[in-house]
């Protein structure tokens, strides 16, 4: 394995698009931004690119376990995902929805370039003087941004007036104690639609600044994803979940924004969802935990992003079980299906009208001591280049005191950002 080096930047924004534009040449690349968040006890990387693969993984079954045998072989680094059908092989369950994006359903890799900054200062898995020929041949990258030409109509999988009488179905099923809440999705797509993922990406990066942010490409798909929300990290033996649940629009002057925050603070609506997906998330991590370790570090505590304001709590305990194992015993999160958990996801498959793969999925990345650290896919726009297939997929928690009216205008929220970078227009139906 080469040694690494250290070169100090002083061009970094403009370093690190040319980074990407220079990355997409090859046919696997895995990005995250963290955008310098400062609002988050437990940071991420600051900036983290794997470039090309010299071993890889690509899964559709016994995917756990294939990746335990690759973990255990690969002594470095790997980056990756789980889709969010990986609940298949974990629960008597299956996947029958119609799927425009085909990404398997487990995908990591080995990686031949590494490059990582820090403040000031760019780390890369080569010597000297590869390190300085590579970082010249990233510097000579054009980095023009075009904006998305023409307006993109983006279509409803499930027209408005479905998706309202589903969530009337949904509260009569919670009504009569089938589950207490459900996280209930739909897509938004364009089919025969080309894309520039990277310059969508940088665009999309720089409006959301967001604290998991991941940019992926697996031959002809496409992720470029602004997530707000860890799905699970490890720090030694300490376990960290931050799931979110609980949405409400930026306001337009500091006084309005927190006058608004206020309010998402004090919703018993908001606060019951986000206290019922604690719940299973301190479940689940009990799975893989000593006893007695599990804490709830924070409870409904609002954060502030630059598109939407968030309800997030932090769940954190000390592991006993293998890294794999340990994002095994807490996949899908909680907060991408609602509780109980299995009985939901049964129920999801029946009323949504497309495969979720990777979106409610993860992405993230496995070190070679164990450590690992995984966001939540949302807030994301999936593309299949090959098949011209746009796709963002948006979902809501539905409970009983859900208004119907409300969800459909909570999922646009969060499709707004999407929305406006790809210059679309979306077709209720």
């Amino acid at each position: 394995m080469a040694e690494s080096t250290t070169v100090s930047l002083n061009d970094i924004e403009s370093f690190k698009t040319k980074a990407l534009i220079w990355a997409n040449y090859f046919r696997v690349v895995c990005l995250f931004d963290s955008n310098n968040y400062p609002n988050n006890n437990y940071r991420s990387k600051e900036w983290l690119l794997a470039v090309d693969a010299i071993d890889e993984i690509v899964c559709n079954n016994n995917a756990f376990d294939a990746l335990k045998e690759f973990h255990a072989k690969v002594n470095s680094t790997i980056f990756g995902f789980l889709s969010y059908d990986l609940k298949n092989e974990i629960e008597n369950l299956e996947s029958e929805n119609f799927d425009g994006l085909k990404f398997p359903e487990l995908f990591f890799f080995e990686s031949r370039y590494i490059l990582e900054i820090t403040g000031d200062k760019l780390t890369v898995n080569r010597n000297y003087p590869e390190t300085f020929e590579l970082v010249e041949r990233i510097r000579s990258q054009k980095s023009e941004i075009k904006n998305q030409k023409s307006p993109l109509n983006l279509k409803s999988r499930t027209s408005k007036e479905t998706y309202l009488q589903n969530v009337e179905k949904i509260r009569k099923q919670i009504e009569a104690g089938d589950f207490y809440e459900m996280n209930y999705c739909n897509e938004f797509y364009a089919e025969n639609e080309e894309l520039n993922s990277v310059e969508t990406f940088l665009k999309l990066n720089k409006k959301s600044k967001a604290p998991f942010s991941c940019f992926l490409k697996l031959d002809d798909e496409f992720l470029i994803c602004v997530s707000p929300e860890r799905f699970l990290r490890k720090e030694g033996t300490k376990l960290i979940s931050q799931p979110i649940k609980g949405t409400i629009r930026k306001g337009n002057s500091y006084e309005e924004n927190d006058a608004l925050k206020a309010q998402l603070q004090k919703d018993l609506k908001e606060r019951a969802e986000n206290i019922m997906i604690v719940d299973l998330v301190r479940n689940d991590l009990a799975r893989s935990s000593k006893a007695g370790s599990v804490k709830v570090e924070e409870l409904c505590e609002v954060y502030e992003f630059n598109s939407v304001n968030q309800m997030i709590s932090t769940v954190t305990s000390e592991t006993e079980t293998s890294p794999i194992e340990t994002i095994k015993n807490a996949f899908p999160m909680g907060s991408m299906t609602g509780a109980p958990k299995i009985e939901v996801m049964k129920n999801i498959e029946q009323y949504e009208d497309f495969k979720r793969g990777l979106y409610s999925g993860s992405v993230g990345y496995f070190t070679c001591d164990g450590d690992f650290d995984f966001n939540v896919v949302i807030r994301s726009i999936l593309y299949n280049s090959t098949e011209k297939y746009i796709s963002i997929r948006v979902g809501g928690a539905i409970t009983f005191d859900s208004a119907a009216e409300n969800e459909w205008n909570e999922i646009l929220l969060k499709a707004e950002s999407m929305r406006q970078v790809l210059n679309a227009e979306i077709e209720s139906n």
